[in-house]
């Protein structure tokens, strides 16, 4: 279709389409006065920005962010698709981008359940990195910036309809299709299972008082883990699974790639609704907070060793 005869901010003449585009911008975008307060909550609090886990935890928190501004993105390329074909180099890398970070999460996962072992196994302090953790980070993400490097060079991804998806006719699309599904699943399988490790060796220690309050702090672990590992491989098998289940409608694309926006906000209403700590501060930012100030300021409760709440 020539573009010449059309503004390039002409609107989308699907209105169904131009709908959901309206739809993914707004969705995305409600997420961001959530996500800046938790992440500047944790950066500013020197007891939780000094914790290990919650760095790991604020870092999938921006990647999240990221995350939602190329859901934002798409919402637009669907408003305007005209605009869209003029840039669309841009729009596959945005959309690729967009989906590696998801997957990036999944390193952070697999380094937070290492984290969670060494703590409750090997004496790991809360707040003193191990130079295998690094090594860790290192190779897992050199391996997810050379996914996103291959998949950008060969333009594997594509905005189909409302949808993101692999297209499958340039190279290297299927290796990387595959890749992405056994990655993840091999991260989901090992964290949660690492958990419950934790949970049954907390349970057999029997440590009285001090493993009551333990196992409280596992069992919030394991029910955010629980909720997150479900959704997550739901997500993972619905998208790649969809051509033979469903009937590829412009509102069954949307609702899949809808599932991939929500979990923004399902990570973020999570890790506020169980974790006390993030919660009064984060409440306190929004001056909604009921927490008692002494006369050194505000009175936060932090636990010793802080509960962490993502995977």
């Amino acid at each position: 279709m020539a573009t010449s005869n059309h503004s390039i901010f002409e609107l989308n003449p699907n209105n169904e389409q131009l709908t959901i585009g309206i739809i993914y911008s707004t969705v995305a975008l409600s997420v961001f006065p959530i996500y800046i307060p938790i992440i500047y909550t944790i950066r500013v609090t020197k007891d939780l920005n000094e914790n290990i886990s919650y760095k790991l935890i604020n870092s999938m928190n921006i990647f999240d962010l990221m995350q939602s501004f190329g859901h934002f993105s798409t919402g637009i390329f669907i408003i305007f698709p005209v605009f869209t074909e003029e840039i669309y180099p841009l729009v596959i890398i945005v959309g690729y981008t967009a989906n590696c970070l998801w997957n990036s999460s999944f390193v952070i996962m697999a380094v937070l359940a290492l984290t969670r072992l060494g703590v409750n196994f090997f004496r790991l302090r809360a707040n003193e990195w191990k130079w295998w953790m690094k090594v860790v980070i290192f190779v897992l993400g050199g391996y997810m910036f050379t996914v996103w490097l291959m998949g950008c060079v060969v333009s594997c991804f594509q905005l189909d309809s409302v949808n993101w998806s692999y297209n499958m006719t340039v190279p290297l699309s299927d290796f990387l299709s595959q890749q992405e599904l056994y990655f993840c699943f091999i991260i989901l399988a090992f964290s949660f299972s690492s958990y419950l490790i934790i949970i049954g060796s907390i349970y057999n220690q029997k440590r009285q008082i001090q493993s009551l309050s333990s196992m409280r702090t596992e069992i919030a672990i394991l029910t955010q883990a629980t909720v997150l590992a479900i959704y997550m491989g739901a997500v993972m098998i619905l998208w790649h699974n969809a051509e033979l289940w469903f009937q590829m409608t412009d509102i069954t694309l949307a609702l899949l790639n809808g599932s991939w926006l929500m979990f923004s906000h399902l990570n973020s209403s999570i890790l506020i609704v169980t974790n006390r700590s993030i919660r009064q501060q984060f409440l306190t930012l929004l001056g909604g907070s009921r927490t008692k100030r002494s006369s050194m300021g505000n009175s936060v409760f932090v636990p010793k060793q802080a509960t962490v709440v993502m995977f």
